[in-house]
């Protein structure tokens, strides 16, 4: 990856001369280019690339303009007209941009690296290793104290007169798309998704695609296929890339697919290339994964691929819900309880749950919002949290950092939605906050890509009705019945995908045996974390006990990164010194 090399910006001496507006940095893909360039062709002025697309949204409408950009993407704007620097990110945060305002100079890049040198930065953000060691991640926040992230959906405007962030794209809770025919729902989604993939394939090297053997990521590598084989997409070629471990259960259905599609797949060992160890843990952040991202970075590399798509996104948009039960609420809203008992029942014999707690739970979910208690329509319902729930931060590191009240770590404009669609905008709004869907360090130079994060797509099945989705015994309902055709028989029968837990256990036990022989922990020294709660649950770990291991681990990677870090900060401290 190339160093990227940045200069501060001093805001009073920005020139108001010239055009209204230009764009400083671009980075990222549109992919609704041509219907802008049509729409848009006078403004343009001659002018035809992404970048001068974004800047005549932003000429025409400001900050709004930008919810017309479809796409992966990162844009900085100098508005000569109140002399402003406009900093701003596509919906889903996909593609990176960090800044760091200092009096009258702002400063940014795309990566990290870059702003840390340029800066000079390296306090440390203790609300971030708060969001970090809860939450797994913080929003809008890097692990340095005052460089920050821009938020996904929003633009950051700096100027003399201060900072302010402006949100131009807004969860769509009350919107509403409801067809006569189940059949129009299969056309459009097929429609959609079918784009999606499409217009992330407009490269002209072999494209990488992550295959874990699951519904989400087999239906991106055989509709991908399907468009390259026929055709229809510029792509000349395919390579699916799959991660494979001891007695998985994945690796069937990584193989039928390979082999349904015709491709030839490159599987890479966890035991090989552990999700964690102790020399790559991510160099600007604590990274998971980081030995085998460096791996699908060295294939890209082999390969000469530029892209590299996945299935990430695909759980929540798809209604991949074991108990979505509070659908309920909806029938209950309407005074249909007639067919809101039907459906309880159904519920109460896939769940095991006596119906009038189903009911209940439904009832106080569909209260007018001032009234419905906070966990009667939270994303935990119907997941499994751990027996344990220990996280072993100290309790005056959690008051400090404010990780005891959600409400400063996130947004709740998901409240607004009807009771049974909540769950979905609250995991959609976490997904932005946190940038889970960001592009990770080691694939960064990469256009790494989720096309269950297109936008069209992503708002169309998130404002159909929640029983054409999913439902009772039926998760991923609508996504069975429209692209089962793109699957190998076996996995159309399968139901559930098998977990990382394995090789999770198989990276973290060797890093706990270690650590529990050290003496010193820099996340005990830095006052974050319990020394006595988080012996313990190492050596319940190393016992195969619960532990909480989610969150364990969390702890685990950040505590080898602050060691490699510090070890890493010395030696520049002493290297400037001298």
């Amino acid at each position: 990856m190339a160093k990227t090399r940045i200069q501060p910006i001093c805001l009073e001496r920005l020139s108001n001369e010239g055009e209204r507006a230009e764009t400083l940095h671009w980075d990222g893909r549109l992919d609704n280019r041509d219907d802008l360039r049509l729409r848009w062709r006078e403004s343009l002025k001659g002018k035809s690339g992404d970048a001068a697309l974004a800047l005549a949204a932003y000429e025409r409408w400001g900050t709004n303009g930008l919810a017309h950009l479809i796409g992966d993407w990162s844009v900085v704007i100098h508005d000569r007209a109140d002399g402003s620097i406009v900093l701003a990110s596509d919906f889903a945060g996909v593609r990176p941009l960090y800044y760091h305002v200092r009096g009258v100079q702002v400063v940014w890049s795309s990566r990290l690296q870059s702003l840390l040198e340029e800066t000079g930065i390296s306090d440390l953000d203790e609300n971030y290793i708060a969001g970090f060691l809860t939450f797994g991640g913080c929003p809008n926040r890097t692990p340095y104290k005052g460089i920050l992230s821009v938020p996904a959906g929003h633009a950051v405007c700096v100027s003399t007169r201060g900072t302010t962030i402006r949100r131009f794209w807004t969860l769509p809770t009350g919107d509403v798309i409801r067809y006569q025919s189940q059949h129009r729902y299969e056309e459009q989604f097929r429609a959609l998704f079918r784009e999606a993939i499409a217009v992330r394939l407009r490269t002209d090297s072999p494209v990488l695609a992550e295959l874990s053997g699951g519904l989400d990521s087999s239906s991106v590598v055989s509709m991908a296929n399907h468009l390259i084989r026929t055709g229809a997409a510029e792509a000349p070629g395919l390579v699916p890339v799959s991660y494979l471990w001891r007695d998985s259960l994945d690796e069937a259905f990584i193989r039928d697919v390979e082999s349904f599609c015709g491709l030839e797949g490159r599987h890479l060992s966890t035991h090989d290339h552990p999700l964690i160890n102790e020399t790559e843990l991510g160099d600007t952040t604590p990274q998971q994964f980081a030995p085998l991202l460096r791996s699908v970075a060295a294939i890209a590399g082999h390969l000469g691929a530029k892209v590299i798509l996945t299935g990430q996104n695909g759980d929540l948009i798809t209604g991949n819900w074991f108990d979505d039960s509070l659908q309920i609420a909806a029938s209950l809203r309407s005074l249909r309880l007639g067919q809101a008992c039907k459906d309880a029942l159904a519920w109460s014999k896939i769940l095991r749950l006596p119906v009038p707690w189903i009911l209940w739970r439904a009832i106080r979910a569909a209260l007018p919002l001032a009234l419905a208690p906070a966990n009667a329509y939270t994303i935990k319902d119907g997941s499994y949290a751990p027996s344990s729930s220990e996280t072993s931060l100290l309790p005056t590191f959690r008051e400090q950092s404010g990780v005891l009240e959600a409400a400063r770590f996130f947004s709740d404009g998901w409240r607004h939605a009807s009771p049974e669609r909540r769950k979905y905008f609250q995991a959609l709004s976490m997904m932005q906050e946190l940038r889970t869907l960001q592009a990770p360090e080691p694939l960064q130079h990469l256009e790494y890509t989720h096309p269950f994060a297109h936008r069209p797509l992503v708002e169309f099945l998130m404002t159909i009705p929640v029983d054409v989705l999913c439902g009772p015994g039926e998760p991923r309902r609508l996504m069975r019945r429209t692209l089962s055709d793109l699957w190998p028989e076996r996995l159309r029968k399968r139901r559930s995908k098998g977990s990382f837990n394995a090789p999770w256990l198989e990276a973290l036990r060797p890093l706990a045996h270690r650590l529990l022989m050290a003496r010193e922990f820099q996340v005990v020294e830095r006052g974050f974390v319990d020394r006595r709660s988080f012996l313990s649950r190492l050596k319940r770990l190393s016992a195969g006990l619960d532990c909480n291991e989610p969150q364990l681990r969390q702890i685990v990677l950040l505590e080898l990164w602050l060691r490699k870090w510090s070890t890493s900060s010395t030696c520049e401290g002493r290297l400037h010194a001298a």
